[in-house]
């Protein structure tokens, strides 16, 4: 006998992001470990990561947390192609770090990074608009000043 898992509002609950209105389900969709080991280039097997993708949503997950940085670039594309038009998804990201050529993460905090950061999100996830955007700040001595307010002028 199978039993239908209760939808993903009623077992966990909604959750509004302080200061707007956007309100989702508190159990979401990390997609840092869709891109390849470490976080770093494609995943083994692109089309199971879309399909993972899809069944989560079915299930209710309706925002999925990313990074343009997460690949680089391979995350928002699996997403866009596995959700796009993001019909009843929010979409999460997060800027202030890169990826080198060897995969290791660096902190980039300043205008240009940013603004990059958030130009490849829009690009990759074919989107005008990122709902919800998060400042990674890899160094807790960082000055955050700056990066707030270019955020905001984002």
């Amino acid at each position: 006998m199978s039993q239908t898992a209760p939808p993903l509002a009623a077992a966990s609950g909604r959750f509004t992001f302080p200061g707007t209105g956007i309100g989702v389900n508190r159990m979401g969709y990390g997609a840092m470990q869709l891109a390849g080991p470490h976080v770093f280039g494609p995943p083994k097997d692109e089309t199971a990561a879309i399909a993972v993708l899809r069944e989560a949503v079915k299930l209710g997950v309706d925002h999925v947390d990313t990074s343009d940085f997460y690949g680089p670039h391979v995350t928002n594309r699996i997403i866009r192609t596995a959700l796009y038009p993001y019909t009843g998804v929010t979409l999460v990201t997060k800027l202030g770090a890169r990826r080198d050529d060897a995969g290791n993460w660096l902190p980039d905090l300043g205008p240009d990074g940013l603004t990059r950061g958030i130009e490849d999100n829009l690009r990759n996830l074919d989107v005008g608009h990122i709902d919800i955007v998060n400042l990674r700040i890899m160094d807790p001595d960082s000055d955050i000043a700056g990066p707030v307010a270019t955020m905001r002028r984002l």
